[in-house]
């Protein structure tokens, strides 16, 4: 069983994105799953379709286990190209790839890049319906692997809400579902929050910047290709963060006035959560826009407080309310979830989630008790800091409680050493006992 026990929480580690790229060759029939692939090493071949890129890697022993598990792993935002190129995700672990780690547990995996980088939500839904299709052309192709028992999709971030629309819009594709700090709650609420705290940076931080020539441009207008390159190289990086030292208070008022969540005792980590955020407004802005066709950003009558005068700042403080943001917000509602499920789905969310809120998990939750779907889904919340920093317990505590309901497993066998101390051990026993999981103790 301790092969199986970490193999979700590999799907929600956030870094830097990497890619390997080798030859792809596609054969397609005019839509049809005829495809051709380059075999990589024993188990792993690779390929492209459509303009994406996919991956698929077996462990030695795949035949061997039983029952057999396949990873579809759905990966978070990746900057605009040609900021950042369109490659598969290859996520690391202590500098390990997830991958290799996946297959070590005895587990498959399975990957795809996206067509496009960016908002790129609705496309990668489609990407992973092409990428199952794939999975069954592989094992139809290579009978010498036997085929999964039980396919798993998860992803973190943007992922993560590519993970819920595509088992609320495809049902029949999985056996259970992780999504971790995704915005799944309300996604025009999320563009809300960026959109905020983009005016807010801006009336607090928009002088400092421009006497040194430099600004992040502004919701309304957009972003100019020349900021979005400053920041890539990271020069308007190294300037805000100055700026951000040399002004401690202004920081404070900017992450209560934008209900940033933070840990107000450290400035040094204030400073990196203002970065953090900022990076979606400068590299994502006109994105969002194009996609959208239209600012979904309206603050023309929002009331900001937490600042040392906030009369002040209602009155000076951008407002944006564009003629294009009605068909912006109807073209908002493609990417807003319905909590209709017909799988088991557990959602992990930090509590201190500056990129996405933790509030985007209770929001689930409501659509799903609404829909009566309530025996399907598990939300843990992680009481922590930062985006999609999930503790191990949490993340096994979140697998164990999706196989249970997937029906992969009836009881959850616990081996102690799997944990690093005895409070990461507590805490899984907390996280089972609050959501009424049996399991016994090897």
């Amino acid at each position: 069983m301790k092969k199986y026990l970490y193999f979700l929480g590999l799907l929600a580690v956030i870094l830097t994105w990497s890619c390997q790229r080798d030859e792809f060759i596609i054969e397609p029939d005019q839509g049809s799953p005829v495809l051709k692939s380059i075999k990589i090493a024993d188990g792993k071949y690779t390929g492209n379709y459509s303009g994406g890129e996919w991956v698929i890697s077996l462990p030695d022993n795949w035949n061997d286990q039983s029952p057999r598990y396949l990873v579809l792993y759905a990966h978070g935002m990746v900057d605009p190209y040609p900021y950042e190129p369109i490659q598969l995700p290859h996520d690391s672990v202590n500098g390990k790839p997830v991958e290799q780690l996946l297959n070590e547990m005895g587990l498959g995996y399975a990957a795809t890049s996206y067509t496009e980088n960016g908002l790129v939500v609705l496309d990668a839904i489609e990407n992973i319906k092409d990428l199952v299709d794939v999975v069954n052309w592989f094992f139809t192709t290579y009978p010498t692997y036997s085929p999964p028992d039980y396919l798993y999709l998860g992803g973190p971030s943007e992922g993560g809400l590519v993970t819920v629309l595509t088992i609320e819009k495809y049902p029949k594709l999985f056996d259970g579902a992780m999504s971790i700090c995704g915005p799944i709650g309300n996604f025009y609420r999320q563009l809300q929050y960026n959109g905020d705290f983009h005016v807010l940076f801006n009336y607090f931080f928009g002088a400092d910047l421009a006497t040194l020539g430099k600004s992040v441009g502004n919701p309304a207008d957009g972003v100019p290709v020349s900021v979005m390159e400053d920041w890539k190289i990271g020069d308007l990086q190294d300037v805000i963060k100055s700026i951000l030292e040399a002004n401690p208070s202004k920081v404070t008022q900017l992450l209560n006035c934008a209900n940033v969540t933070a840990d107000m005792n450290d400035p040094e980590a204030m400073n990196t959560v203002v970065l953090e955020c900022l990076r979606f407004n400068v590299m994502l802005t006109n994105d969002v826009k194009n996609r959208l066709q239209g600012v979904p950003f309206n603050n023309k009558y929002r009331w900001y407080s937490g600042s040392d005068n906030d009369w002040k700042l209602n009155r000076e403080v951008q407002r944006v309310c564009t003629k294009d943001y009605y068909t912006a917000r109807k073209n908002v509602k493609k990417y807003e979830t319905s909590g209709e499920i017909a799988i088991p789905l557990v959602t992990l969310h930090t509590t201190g989630d500056h990129i996405v809120p933790f509030w985007h998990q209770p929001a689930y939750r409501l659509k799903i008790f609404l829909n009566g779907n309530s025996l399907l889904y598990t939300g843990i919340p992680v009481i922590n800091y930062g985006h999609c920093t999930i503790d191990e317990s949490d993340l096994i505590a979140g697998l164990a409680i999706l196989m249970i309901k997937s029906g992969a497993i009836d009881l959850f066998g616990l081996d102690p050493s799997l944990f690093p101390d005895e409070k990461s051990l507590e805490n899984f026993k907390k996280i089972m006992g609050d959501n009424a999981v049996d399991f016994y103790v090897k």
